[in-house]
């Protein structure tokens, strides 16, 4: 091997030992105080990058209630929308997955037909199916807002 080889590696390796050490050190520093987790924002966060916690309200996911027995309920059981095959094919995308489906190809016989309102009134209910329990906000059908949601 060359010595211009060796020079490279052993720059590399103080480079790393100096981020190992700096990384360390960082640690060492952090405060005894400080809370185990950070609790998520609310859906009033201004920072676009961070991820919110769903809300919605209880009415909300009434009035969602009423929509599916109304509508959706003619295709579908409300167990669709709970239990472990649910949760593989949904809970790991963020809410605005679901509410793009829904909003387009529901119900099967008028993609589209609802309101914006009533569409995001079902996703609260689906959210309520789930054990997310409600709050003080309305779930709102805002795609951008939306996306930044997780399960």
């Amino acid at each position: 091997m060359t010595a211009t080889f060796w020079k490279g590696r052993a720059a590399t390796a103080r480079l790393f030992a100096f981020v190992a050490a700096a990384s360390l050190s960082a640690c060492a520093t952090a405060s005894p105080e400080a809370p185990a987790s950070t609790p998520t924002p609310p859906a009033t966060s201004t920072t676009a990058s961070e991820p919110l916690t769903p809300v919605y309200t209880a009415g909300q996911a009434t009035r969602g209630q009423g929509t599916f027995a109304g509508v959706c309920s003619t295709c579908h059981s409300r167990n669709e929308f709970a239990g472990p095959i649910f949760a593989i094919t949904w809970r790991a995308e963020p809410l605005s997955g679901l509410y793009q489906q829904i909003s387009t190809n529901m119900p099967q016989d008028r993609p589209g037909s609802l309101t914006p309102q009533q569409y995001v009134d079902v996703l609260a209910y689906i959210l309520q199916l789930n054990g997310i329990q409600p709050g003080n906000q309305e779930l709102v059908a805002d795609p951008t807002t939306l996306a930044r949601m997780d399960w």
